[in-house]
């Protein structure tokens, strides 16, 4: 007779190793996901800075990039989401007639988004021919408390360029330069 089921003892074998494999993979992948969202969100700072850019040079005019109020101001809490817009008056203030090019979702809750940088930290004016308006700085995401994700760094030059430093090279050592620690 030809046997064509499983054992019970096969069965319990099978299981047992599959809770085993979820028991160690599954911290694993948790932070994994966290890695990839704090990923995500310094490349959407990434692309809002060289949409921005574009933006610029597409309509000759400097634009800006900030966390917008409803009162179109730029409040500066950048963790809340962020805006791009042309600065048609040059006061880095949305005018109501001008439209919002485009906007950025907020971080994860609980996670930090700042950007440190010389002359004001409310907006990045992008001008016509693509560099800042000398705001070189940086942008710095810090994940939400108690996750394991590291802190993201995006460096930004006069040229209007942004260049992500990998979590490794930023030295908790520091405290100057580009590399300098993120106090989150």
């Amino acid at each position: 007779m030809v046997q064509r089921g499983l054992t019970l003892v096969e069965m319990l074998a099978t299981l047992a190793v599959l809770a085993l494999l979820t028991y160690f993979g599954l911290p694993g992948m948790a932070r994994l996901l966290e890695e990839t969202r704090s990923e995500t969100a310094i490349h959407a700072v990434r692309g809002g800075i060289n949409f921005t850019r574009s933006a610029a040079a597409t309509h000759n005019q400097p634009a800006i990039m900030c966390p917008l109020g409803a009162d179109g101001h730029c409040h500066g809490d950048w963790s809340q989401g962020f805006a791009v817009f042309v600065d048609t008056l040059g006061n880095a203030r949305h005018d109501p007639e001008t439209p919002v090019l485009r906007s950025f979702a907020p971080v994860p809750r609980g996670a930090s988004l700042r950007f440190r940088a010389f002359g004001t930290t409310r907006h990045l004016r992008m001008l016509p021919n693509g560099q800042t308006a000398w705001q070189n700085g940086r942008f710095e995401y810090c994940p939400p408390p108690g996750s394991r994700a590291r802190p993201r760094v995006l460096v930004v030059n006069v040229q209007g360029r942004g260049r992500l430093l990998r979590p490794e090279d930023i030295d908790p050592g520091r405290t100057s330069g580009p590399n300098r620690a993120v106090a989150c």
